[in-house]
């Protein structure tokens, strides 16, 4: 008997009591995985023509033949007249992680204050209509000025700055085709009045600063993904009841562009769940529960979305579809239309662990 205790011993100390696979659960590429292709039952597009642009990073001013950006500022100026100034200046820091347009713009007078938090295109805030869409300002300019390299620098003179400061602040607009990208306060990189008197500078605050956009509306049944003016993409698929009681390993949605408008060179697709069915834009959703970083000049998207087919397993009544989206959805104006029917999704699954010694 005294032989075998060695052997007994072993077995007690290395046998895997784990149900068999489940070691393998979160692997992928060390496990023979079955797959099933789910099929499309509907997608389609939701968007928000009002967006309210007041916490993004940038500010942007452009347009061409499908949307139109321009810039609101608004200073806190001291009670107080400015005298013997040796320069009055506005600076706009450019964001170079994008291909900024050289164009040139006019600045206004606003006649109307703005809430940042909510004005848009229409709206001065969420109460109050412009009196025109796209800003309440004087017709007249007080300064033409094109956009070039890292920063906007806006000189202005005595009687502008006096009439700047009884205004309700600034806009921007653009005068020709094209997009140039700042940083917003949001961005601890804000645009800054500047008064210099013997070399002593002095800071106004900014107190609000938001673009406000016009743009496009696409048709409902195809698959756009935008951003500035967000498009959320729907799509639902099929459960199969294949996969009832299954552990899902992966879940690859796939989609490919058709194609798209975009200023930078890479962008991120992001994926959420709807947590109930679908109404339109305002639809509840998850968290993000899947997203990759893409190049402009990718021919096809793929991204994994396995929370979603596991939570439909674990939940077969939830299945609403997901929202497919740019993320953060303020961040640019950028958008890609989707070819219709390139919507596919296959899961790779395992079966039901089985108990072993």
């Amino acid at each position: 008997m005294k032989k075998f205790i060695p052997l007994i011993a072993f077995l007690l100390l290395n046998c895997n009591e784990l149900p068999i696979g489940e070691e393998q659960f979160d692997l992928r590429g060390d496990f023979i995985a079955q797959e099933i292709e789910l099929q499309l039952l509907n997608t389609l597009t939701e968007f928000d023509l009002y967006p309210n642009l007041g916490l993004s990073h940038n500010l942007i001013v452009g347009k061409n033949d499908s949307y139109e950006a321009r810039i609101l500022l608004e200073f806190d100026f001291p009670d107080t007249s400015y005298q013997g100034l040796d320069e009055i200046k506005l600076i706009l820091r450019t964001n170079t992680d994008f291909h900024n347009d050289t164009i040139r713009v006019s600045i206004h007078l606003l006649t109307n204050e703005f809430d940042q938090a909510e004005a848009n295109w229409y709206k001065r805030n969420n109460n109050d209509w412009w009196d025109s869409a796209g800003g309440d300002f004087e017709s007249d300019s007080i300064r033409l000025v094109e956009t070039k390299g890292d920063s906007l620098i806006i000189t202005f003179n005595y009687i502008e700055l006096e009439e700047i400061m009884d205004a309700e602040g600034l806009i921007i607009i653009p005068v020709d085709s094209g997009f140039c990208y700042f940083r917003s306060q949001q961005a601890l990189d804000e645009p800054g009045f500047l008064l210099v008197k013997n070399d002593v500078v002095t800071s106004i605050q900014l107190i609000g600063d938001c673009h406000i956009l016009t743009g496009f509306e696409p048709f409902y049944t195809e698959s756009w993904i935008g951003s500035g003016i967000p498009f959320y993409n729907y799509a639902k698929f099929i459960f199969d009841s294949t996969l009832i009681d299954k552990k899902a390993v992966y879940a690859q949605l796939t989609f490919r562009p058709e194609h798209h408008f975009i200023m930078r060179d890479s962008f991120q697709i992001v994926v959420r769940q709807l947590l109930e069915p679908l109404v339109d834009f305002d639809t509840e959703a998850s968290g993000l529960i899947g997203g990759e970083w893409f190049s402009v000049d990718d021919t096809i998207f793929e991204i994994d979305i396995v929370q979603h087919i596991q939570h439909i397993i674990e939940h077969p009544d939830s299945n609403f579809g997901v929202f497919i989206l740019l993320y953060k959805e303020d961040y640019d104006i950028a958008n890609f239309k989707m070819i219709n029917g390139s919507h596919a999704l296959k899961v790779g699954y395992l079966d039901p662990p089985q108990g072993r010694f």
